[in-house]
């Protein structure tokens, strides 16, 4: 009812402005009329009544008359062109500024359209890659799954691994370009009914409404999956860009789109635990799996505080005299509830999470701290203290380092550091530049798990090496005349070819100890000698070891 009512009122108002116009126009006009008469009368009598007194001959009379009515004729011309001009001048202006008028409105009105147009552009879609933006996608699940709460559908959650290292190495302008050209990739590689999103960053979101079987977009999914992974030239340099992907099926894993997000970003995350490049499909394990992680890294923040952390020290033997030269520093964490915990379950946590420099801090302050407790004040005695791959190649890490230097005032000619090989290759430069300046600052350097790495050997001539550690896997196996005790004899020549000294771990039997020392091994530590214990039974060892 209500827009019959403003049609009525628009229509009522128009009649009125018409018929308005109308009296307007007949008002005018009976106005010049008036003006018209009036002036006539006034000429014709006022006329002949002055030609009667100023002339007395009929004759010249009726010549006058002829004059004065030619004369009217034009007068009444001019009064009449005069006041038609000006009406006329008024209309025209009137009409051009209308048109004017018009003419501004109706760039305003385009102007309004396309203002509309692009506030909705920035609102709903992406600016740089063009796709629909998050914001879209959460409106049109929402709207699907509400229409059709039986159907199912699909999010599937995805990034770009290593996008990290393509900013870094080839700049942001590079990254964007690899951004949009990805998005394209895709886009040629989905069906018009799937919804592509760009969400940020390096991720993308795609959503696959009604799906029919299950089992047949499993097999679309994983096509679509490896269509997409492709070399791509950056910069005149050639990458192979993969991806990671998380898997969430309406309405099996969440009834809205909040949670069906959720949920893929929990198996894209498990896909990347699992080593990346690949696709998982949320399952309500990982829900127990990430409340666990989730409660194991509040419970590791407050570690420190709770002084639940501390140090156990194995002791490292010199192979030519058997005295003990040194002792690797290892972390135990006991839970006040859920008592030891081992540190391959939080390490990793901690080194995903950013909670790892706090650890390692409190191991440098602890292993500087223990170090005056050792009877041995010079540096012929090294505490060994594992360093995390996160970091060695974090970029703060020399500053933070040379603050705890200082605060702690740590003695860096009495400890060892420790690094995998895992660590340095996957920055080699930056690995080699922050290893010359832990050498320059006085520590030592160690190569820890050596001899399990594919690419070693590769590497070991370009690292500022002190140190090679053998790892306990590859000892453990060692017997005379196997293939493992050959390769020990060349790993041990090699590490003295290149002036390192070696320290064999995993030591368990006196053959092993035995076997390492005949190849002129310099330094072994395992269960053979001691397991790991606190600084306290540690010192009463070395006291009883000497005796």
């Amino acid at each position: 009812m209500k827009p019959d009512n403003e049609q009525n009122n628009k229509q009522q108002t128009f009649s009125k402005h018409q018929h308005t116009n109308q009296l307007n126009a007949v008002n005018e006009s009976m106005k010049i009329i008036i003006y018209y008469v009036l002036i006539s009368l006034l000429w014709i009598f006022g006329s002949d009544r002055i030609l009667e007194i100023i002339v007395d001959d009929q004759a010249r009379i009726l010549q006058f008359q002829t004059i004065k009515g030619i004369f009217f004729v034009i007068f009444s011309g001019g009064i009449f062109y005069l006041i038609l001009f000006n009406k006329l001048k008024l209309y025209v202006s009137s009409i051009m500024d209308l048109t004017y008028a018009y003419d501004r409105l109706d760039k305003l009105h385009s102007s309004s359209l396309e203002l509309e147009r692009k506030l909705y552009q920035l609102a709903y879609y992406d600016e740089l890659t063009g796709l629909p933006n998050k914001t879209l996608l959460e409106e049109k699940v929402n709207e699907f799954i509400t229409n059709n709460p039986n159907k199912l559908m699909a999010l599937v959650y995805m990034d770009i691994d290593e996008f990290k290292n393509v900013n870094e190495v080839k700049g942001h302008q590079v990254g964007d370009g690899l951004i949009k050209s990805v998005a394209n990739i895709m886009k040629e590689n989905l069906d018009e009914s799937d919804m592509l999103c760009h969400t940020g960053g390096d991720e993308f979101v795609v959503a696959f409404y009604d799906i029919k079987d299950l089992s047949e977009f499993l097999v679309e999914i994983d096509t679509f999956f490896k269509s997409i992974k492709r070399t791509h030239i950056l910069d005149k340099d050639e990458y192979y860009i993969t991806f990671s992907g998380g898997v969430a099926l309406a309405p099996d894993h969440g009834d809205d789109y909040i949670t069906l997000l959720r949920h893929a970003d929990s198996a894209l995350s498990m896909a990347k635990n699992k080593g990346k490049d690949q696709l998982v499909i949320f399952d309500d394990e990982m829900v127990m799996m990430i409340t666990q992680q989730t409660e194991m890294l509040n419970q590791l923040r407050n570690a420190i505080p709770n002084h639940e952390f501390s140090l156990h020290y194995q002791p490292i033997l010199d192979l030519n005299t058997f005295e003990i030269t040194g002792a690797e520093a290892l972390i135990r964490w006991n839970h006040k509830l859920k008592g030891y915990i081992p540190p391959l379950e939080f390490i990793s946590l901690s080194e995903k999470n950013g909670f790892i420099k706090e650890i390692t801090e409190w191991v440098f302050y602890q292993a500087a701290k223990d170090l005056k407790k050792w009877p041995i004040k010079d540096d012929s005695f090294k505490i060994s203290i594992n360093l995390s791959a996160v970091m060695l190649i974090h970029d703060s890490f020399l500053k933070y380092l040379n603050q705890w230097i200082e605060q702690y005032q740590i003695d860096c000619k009495r400890i060892t550091l420790e690094i995998t090989e895992t660590a340095v290759i996957s920055d080699i430069n930056r690995s080699v530049h922050v290893l010359l300046q832990l050498r320059k600052l006085g520590f030592t350097i160690a190569l820890d798990d050596f001899g399990t790495g594919y690419s070693s050997l590769t590497y070991l001539q370009k690292l500022p090496i002190d140190i090679i550690k053998i790892d306990r896997d590859f000892t453990n196996h060692i017997q005379a005349d196997t293939k493992e005790f050959h390769v020990l004899k060349y790993m041990i020549d090699l590490a003295h070819h290149l002036h390192m000294e070696v320290v064999a771990e995993g030591i368990e039997i006196v053959e092993q100890q035995d076997l390492v020392k005949s190849y002129k091994g310099n330094f072994a530590q395992g269960y053979y000698y001691a397991k790991p214990m606190p600084i306290d039974q540690l010192l009463s060892f070395m006291k009883a070891y000497k005796k």
